[in-house]
């Protein structure tokens, strides 16, 4: 029974994914958010270098990524060789990010 539905969301999703063709090589910004604050003006003009800016999400949260103005998924912060990435661990189609 899973299966045939997993068989029908995929068809139905080929069938999304080729009625946008012709727009698939557009390049579509990513943001990967790791959290959100607010400092008062004064706050701001007191940063100096190795000033720490405490966010309201925890580590163990991770981030947010957006496409556009998108929420599409969540993930981790990981090290690949001396790069950083992001791991998806849930794709979500939500209502626009607010900036």
């Amino acid at each position: 029974m899973t299966d045939d539905k997993d068989a029908e969301i995929r068809a139905m999703n080929d069938r999304d994914i080729a009625s946008w063709a012709n727009f698939l090589d557009l390049q579509v910004p990513l943001t990967i958010e790791l959290g959100r604050t607010g400092l008062t003006a004064r706050a701001v003009l007191e940063l100096e270098v190795q000033s720490i800016i405490r966010l309201q999400r925890s580590t163990a949260e991770g981030v947010d990524v957006a496409a556009g103005s998108f929420h599409i998924a969540r993930g981790e912060i990981i090290t690949i060789e001396d790069r950083t990435g992001v791991r998806l661990n849930e794709i979500v189609m939500s209502k626009r990010t607010s900036d």
